[in-house]
């Protein structure tokens, strides 16, 4: 049997989870108080998601806005298709950015021509852990009255000119979904560092549901399935089930409009204080990664942007030709690596009634990407197979 490696491993223990049960009656505000710290925020609010926390905020900010014909919201045309969904759920206009394959960042000619005076906000995703540069985003938002999100699911703990990544931009928008830095089994995080935010975000949680006891139940239930399934041996059998794919379909991109769960925010409490050295573990994987496959010719790594610290979630690779590309995906995943290959479609070819323009950067990504694991169960061997099966597809 192949020891299959998950793609990002959610380091929950039994003894994470011997905290959730029972969660303690705070561990909610607790959590809500240690992530402001971290994150250097004024506020920060969770939800039962992400998407969730993305909703919200979007409405608010359309209730709120002085100019109702500020309906669009930029977002790169290669991320995860629930952002769409989100904006589209609001009957607001999601506008889809290019990016560029050399950095994943905006493309910013495109940016610059599709921001105006229709934009209600900007999101700029830090895709696998790898900050993306803010401060052109925040210009050219704010010079047109508009706000930025900064997508940081897959990022908590990068930092970008040494403060958090999600803290530079209006707004900042965490997951702690499956496969994220910091994994509750599902949940979000939205917070801002300026004051003038604060009263948006207060009213746009005032309807926001507590969890039931059913879902606090099944909140349990996911934390300990997902402990199981983030194991070599327990990712094998969810691969072989095909789980590995259910990001992949439309019925996966729903959310609930409800909080985290006590019990969610309890492990989040209990991960919170391990996370930069989880994410120093993932980091220097990657820079093994790196250090074995950068001499390969036909191999391109994304570069961060200028004094960037990336945490690699998963470390990026791009494979020009694309049957090469194929050729490395079977060979690695017959070996038991995790390999992925991410979105198999850009945001245009999924939400064709609203793209508009062409998106060859953000094509080209999605036709030659390839993502490898960082996580804490790779070991010296698992690097040397890795290279050892790119080198031999050259």
């Amino acid at each position: 049997m192949p020891r299959h490696l998950p793609p990002t491993a959610v380091p929950i223990a039994p003894s994470d989870l011997g905290r959730a049960l029972p969660p303690p009656p705070q561990a909610r505000a607790r959590f809500q108080t240690a992530l402001t710290e971290y994150l250097g925020a004024r506020t920060c609010r969770l939800a039962a998601s992400g998407r969730t926390a993305l909703y919200l905020l979007l409405r608010s900010l359309y209730q709120t806005t002085d100019h109702p014909t500020r309906r669009e919201v930029l977002i790169p045309a290669y991320t995860c298709p629930a952002l769409a969904k989100v904006v589209l759920d609001l009957e607001l206009l999601p506008r889809f950015v290019d990016i560029s394959p050399h950095t994943l960042a905006f493309e910013e000619n495109q940016l610059e021509a599709s921001i105006g005076a229709q934009t209600l906000a900007v999101i700029c995703v830090h895709p696998f852990g790898v900050p993306q540069p803010i401060k052109s985003t925040l210009r050219l938002a704010h010079r047109a009255g508009a706000v930025v999100i900064e997508d940081a699911a897959q990022a908590m703990g990068a930092r970008l000119g040494g403060e958090p990544v999600g803290s530079q931009g209006d707004f900042g928008l965490f997951s702690l979904g499956p496969g994220k830095p910091l994994s509750t089994g599902g949940g979000g995080v939205l917070c801002t560092r300026h004051e003038r935010h604060v009263p948006l975000l207060e009213a746009a949680w005032e309807d926001l549901r507590s969890p039931s006891a059913t879902d606090s139940v099944w909140a349990q239930f996911r934390l300990t399935l997902f402990a199981l399934a983030f194991h070599p041996t327990g990712w094998w059998l969810a691969t072989r089930a095909g789980l590995h794919r259910v990001g992949d379909h439309e019925a996966s991109w729903g959310y609930s409009l409800r909080g985290l769960s006590q019990a969610q925010a309890a492990v989040g409490m209990a991960l919170l204080v391990r996370l930069d050295a989880i994410n120093q573990q993932r980091r220097e994987n990657a820079h093994r990664l790196i250090a074995c496959l950068q001499a390969m010719e036909q191999l391109y790594i994304p570069t961060s942007a200028v004094a960037a610290d990336p945490i690699y979630l998963r470390l990026p690779i791009l494979v020009p030709d694309e049957k090469q590309r194929e050729r490395l995906f079977r060979g690695l995943w017959t070996a038991g690596i995790g390999v992925g290959r991410m979105y198999r479609h850009t945001l245009p070819d999924l939400f064709p009634q609203v793209a508009e323009g062409t998106y060859s950067g953000a094509s080209y990504v999605a036709s030659h990407l390839l993502t490898l694991p960082t996580h804490h169960y790779l070991t010296e061997a698992d690097v040397e197979q890795i290279a050892h099966i790119f080198q031999a597809a050259h």
